[in-house]
């Protein structure tokens, strides 16, 4: 059975362009938070019996995100996680590097949440994005509101402070001024 194994990337794992394959898989339980998850018993019966093996393992866990959830939740899972294109970089390092991440087995790619990613649905506008954010003005964007040494030099917050329309402008006003010269 493998409906509910995804590839599964952590941040190290961000550090080439493109990435089309994964070295670790995961079992994907919710499609959102909080989606019961009864339906494993009898659908994906193997992976059930896994999960069983393992329920040690869930109760472990200390959080109180997971407090009155159905067996074997997750947490930071929704629609943007199943996108098929993704474009990511890591929280932790401290490199601005943005990776394409690609579809593997036909399904998306999921990340652990050390990872900051936009999901798209056509590969045109993810690799559009991946040129904006590798870019050189992003990279200067980013190097004037991070300081490289926090623990994670990009969070959320600062990554929302990327406009990549305004990049975009950029970016044609740089090829139309180059071609020009």
């Amino acid at each position: 059975e493998d409906g509910l194994i995804y590839g599964f990337l952590k941040s190290s794992d961000l550090k080439n362009t493109v990435i089309k394959n994964t070295r670790k898989h995961t079992i994907i339980t919710q499609k959102k938070v909080g989606q019961e998850t009864s339906y494993i018993q009898n659908k994906y019966p193997n992976t059930y019996q896994y999960l069983v093996k393992h329920l040690s393992f869930f109760e472990a866990r200390k959080s109180s995100i997971y407090k009155d959830k159905p067996m074997f939740s997750i947490f930071g899972i929704g629609d943007y996680s199943f996108k098929p294109f993704k474009v990511a970089i890591s929280g932790l390092y401290k490199s601005f590097h943005f990776t394409l991440v690609l579809p593997q087995a036909d399904k998306p790619v999921m990340l652990d949440d050390t990872c900051y990613f936009i999901g798209f649905k056509k590969i045109e506008f993810a690799v559009y994005a991946i040129i904006l954010l590798n870019s050189k003005t992003t990279e200067e964007f980013l190097q004037s509101i991070t300081f490289t040494d926090a623990k994670r030099v990009f969070t959320k917050d600062i990554l929302m402070r990327i406009d990549l329309l305004k990049r975009n402008l950029m970016h044609l006003w740089n090829l139309h001024y180059s071609s020009v010269n």
